[in-house]
């Protein structure tokens, strides 16, 4: 009989770091980073108008409780001026107008 050569466990392991059973080895897990690292932006003027903090739905409301008013003092005025005037209410309590 002739003598079957031994091999190593090196020689049996596949060399690009896939396992046994043919699938590959996870990749090591990403170094957190401190929170005090991150990237900031400064927000520009064109950049608050396009982002506010009010939403249709309390625009809506509000702009229906002016059209209300408007039309009990039979004062001129639409719907879109009652939006326009409930929008700027609204910002204008929050600070941002």
């Amino acid at each position: 009989m002739p003598k079957k050569a031994k091999t190593s466990d090196k020689e049996q392991a596949p060399s690009d770091g896939a396992a046994l059973n043919g699938n590959a080895a996870k990749p090591a897990a990403r170094k957190a980073t401190s929170p005090g690292k991150r990237a900031t932006t400064r927000k520009t003027p064109a950049a608050k108008k396009g982002k506010s903090r009010v939403s249709d739905e309390a625009i809506r409301t509000r702009a229906y409780f002016i059209s209300e008013q408007r039309e009990r003092l039979a004062m001129p005025g639409d719907a879109d001026s009652d939006w326009i005037e409930a929008r700027r209410q609204l910002l204008a309590e929050l600070g941002e107008r």
